[in-house]
C-alpha cells in the first residue's frame, strides 16, 4: 500500500548528532552530498521546476568543474587523511538543470565507484541513452527519473522547451529505463531504480496515470513517487490524488508507490532547518546549504576548491560557529523556499527535540 513517510526525521537526526557533538567539542561532517549543479544547463524546460521558483530568469554559476575540476573537488571531499569521516552518499542532482549535460559527470561517476560510495543520480532520463552511460548509471545504487508526465503529447506540451521539434520523450525515457534494466540483470547490478511524477490538474488523469504505472512495471521499475506541483503553478494540490493511489495500488502488483508530499503542509515558516547536513557542492566549487541555494543569488558558506579538503573547510566553520553561540531559532537558511520539509521547519517542533539553545 502507499507509504506516507515523515520528511523530517532523518534531519532531526541529524541536528541531534550535531547537537551533541558540539557540547564534546567535535562536529559532525555530512553523511551525504548533493552535486549540483554541475553545470546550470538543461534540456527541458519543466513548466512546474522548483528550481525556478519565484524566480524569472536562470543565471548559472561560473562552471569551475568541467573536466578534472569535479574530480579534484571529489579528492578534497574524500582526503584519504580523513577516511573515517568520509560522505557514504552523493547524489548528483538537478533542481533547475540536468546533470547529465556535463561531460564531467561519468568520470565522477567512476570514480566514486572505484572508492566504493553510494551513488544517486537524478536525471529526466533523456541522456541515459548515450552508449557509455548505460554500464556505469546500471553499477550505481539509486537511479531516480523524473518523468512527471504520463504519454508523448503531456511531454511536449509541458516539459519540451518551446518551439522544440521533439516529439516523443515519454517513449524514449521508458526505451532508456529499458536499456539500463536489462544491464542491470545481465550484470546483476544492485541499482534501485525509481521514477518520480509532479501531479497537477492538467497532467492528471487516473486511467492514464494506470496504464503509465502498468508500462513502468513492465519495462523493471520497481518504486513510483507522486509529490503535488509544490509551486502550485497549475492550481492547487491534488486531493483525492491519495485516493486514487491507494485504488491504484490494488490493480498493480510488485511496484511500490509512494505520495511523498506531507501530509500537513506548512505554508509559512521562519527558515529551513536542514542547512550543512545535507550540503550541495555547486558548478562554482563551492558548498552551499543544499541544491535549492546553489545558485547565484545566495551565499556559499565554504569555498571547497580553495580549501586542503572537506575537513578542513568544516572545521573552520565549526570552530567560528562555536564562538557565535546560536539559539535554534536562528538555525537555518532564510530563503524563500515551499514548504517541503513539512514538519521539520515547525518551530515549537524543532525546539522539543533539540532543546532551545543549541551549536549547529
Amino acid at each position: 500500500m502507499s507509504n506516507y513517510p515523515n520528511p523530517g526525521k532523518k534531519l532531526f537526526s541529524g541536528l541531534s548528532r550535531c547537537y551533541i557533538a558540539s557540547k564534546a567539542g567535535g562536529l559532525v561532517l555530512p553523511h551525504a552530498i548533493d552535486i549540483h549543479p554541475v553545470s546550470g544547463k538543461c534540456n527541458l524546460d519543466c513548466r512546474w521546476c522548483i528550481g525556478r521558483f519565484k524566480r524569472q530568469t536562470i543565471d548559472p554559476l561560473p562552471n569551475l568543474m568541467e573536466g578534472p575540476g569535479l574530480i579534484l573537488a571529489l579528492k578534497k571531499i574524500l582526503d584519504p587523511r580523513w577516511r573515517s569521516l568520509w560522505p557514504s552518499e552523493f547524489h548528483f542532482c538537478g533542481c533547475d538543470s540536468e546533470p547529465l549535460q556535463s561531460d564531467a559527470v561519468l568520470p565522477a561517476i567512476r570514480f566514486l565507484l572505484q572508492r566504493k560510495r553510494v551513488i544517486e543520480l537524478i536525471t529526466n532520463g533523456l541522456m541515459l541513452a548515450k552508449k557509455e552511460m548505460v554500464p556505469a548509471v546500471a553499477r550505481i545504487r539509486k537511479l531516480s527519473i523524473s518523468l512527471d508526465v504520463t504519454n508523448d503529447e503531456d511531454y511536449s506540451e509541458f516539459k519540451f522547451p518551446e518551439g522544440s521539434s521533439l516529439a516523443d520523450g515519454y517513449t524514449q525515457v521508458l526505451k532508456n529505463i529499458r536499456s539500463i534494466v536489462d544491464y542491470r540483470e545481465k550484470h546483476e547490478s544492485k541499482l534501485h531504480i525509481s521514477v518520480t511524477f509532479v501531479a497537477t490538474p492538467r497532467t492528471y488523469e487516473k486511467e492514464k496515470w494506470r496504464k503509465c504505472f502498468e508500462e513502468l512495471r513492465d519495462v523493471g521499475v520497481k518504486e513510483i513517487r507522486v509529490r503535488d506541483d509544490l509551486n502550485e503553478t497549475f492550481g492547487p494540490p491534488i486531493e483525492e490524488l491519495r485516493t486514487d493511489m491507494e485504488d491504484l495500488d490494488k490493480y498493480l502488483a510488485n511496484i511500490k508507490i509512494r505520495f511523498i508530499s506531507p501530509e500537513e503542509r506548512y505554508s509559512e515558516f521562519p527558515y529551513c532547518r536542514g542547512p550543512r547536513l545535507w550540503p550541495a557542492l555547486a558548478s562554482d566549487g563551492c558548498i552551499y546549504p543544499c541544491a535549492h541555494t546553489a545558485t547565484s543569488e545566495y551565499q556559499p558558506f565554504g569555498d571547497l576548491l580553495g580549501a586542503k579538503s572537506l575537513f578542513d573547510l568544516y572545521q573552520e566553520l565549526f570552530q567560528v560557529q562555536r564562538r557565535n553561540f546560536v539559539s535554534v531559532d536562528e538555525i537555518g537558511c532564510h530563503r524563500d523556499c515551499p514548504s517541503v520539509l513539512g514538519r521539520y521547519n515547525e518551530p515549537s517542533l524543532a525546539k522539543k527535540q533539540l532543546g532551545r539553545e543549541s551549536y549547529v
